[in-house]
């Protein structure tokens, strides 16, 4: 009966013997594997930058949906082309063509607005407003030079122009101005701005708008 009994009793499982240096070793691999991924992401300079999926002609306006962006590691290079987060709402404008694949260079675009407007520096007759920034809306005016040193009634020259900046006197030329300074005008009142200069009509910016803040 206790033969029997024993036979019964289910054979001992073998135990399972777990190498350490198994262990270590895995340990090893993914410790290593970490380590590479840890240098790849430390080295990694790439910046996201715009490419032409197509031929980019010049004079077209382009925005963010006619180009690709492309993961790129171009060192100092980079800050030569137009990344992500360089592209205005309103899109560029291409003055130089760019080919089908390649990365869009700064150089080749331009600012959208200046398809109908552009920037002249003009001399003033008369002092700015103390209250008037960079950004204020101007009307420039124009009283005609006449004979004598006279000068006729003064007219609208350019209305809605963006004051960019005042220009620093500079020199005995601008002894007998008021201020200089970079305006954003329209095209079409480009011809008479400069017919005005050269006649050596008396100029005045007067303010539209002011920009918010001191």
């Amino acid at each position: 009966m206790a033969a029997q009994t024993a036979r019964d009793q289910p054979a001992p499982r073998p135990r399972r013997y777990r190498d350490p240096r198994l262990l270590i070793g895995l340990v090893l691999v993914v410790v290593s594997v970490l380590g590479v991924v840890g240098v790849v992401a430390a080295v990694d300079d790439g910046v996201e930058v715009y490419a032409a999926p197509r031929l980019l002609m010049v004079g077209e306006r382009i925005v963010a949906q006619d180009l690709e962006l492309r993961r790129v590691s171009l060192g100092p290079d980079s800050s030569a082309y137009l990344r992500d987060g360089q592209l205005p709402e309103g899109g560029v404008i291409v003055s130089r063509s760019v080919g089908a694949g390649e990365l869009v260079p700064l150089a080749a675009v331009g600012d959208a607005r200046g398809a109908s407007s552009t920037t002249i520096v003009v001399a003033l007759a008369t002092d700015l407003g103390g209250t008037v920034r960079a950004g204020d809306i101007l009307d420039l005016w124009s009283a005609p030079a006449l004979d004598a040193g006279r000068y006729g009634a003064p007219t609208v020259l350019a209305s809605g122009a963006q004051l960019v900046r005042t220009v620093a006197p500079d020199g005995i030329v601008a002894g007998g101005e008021a201020a200089r300074v970079e305006l954003l005008v329209p095209r079409r009142d480009i011809a008479r701005i400069l017919h005005a200069v050269a006649n050596g009509d008396a100029l005045s910016a007067l303010p539209v708008s002011l920009a918010v803040g001191p």
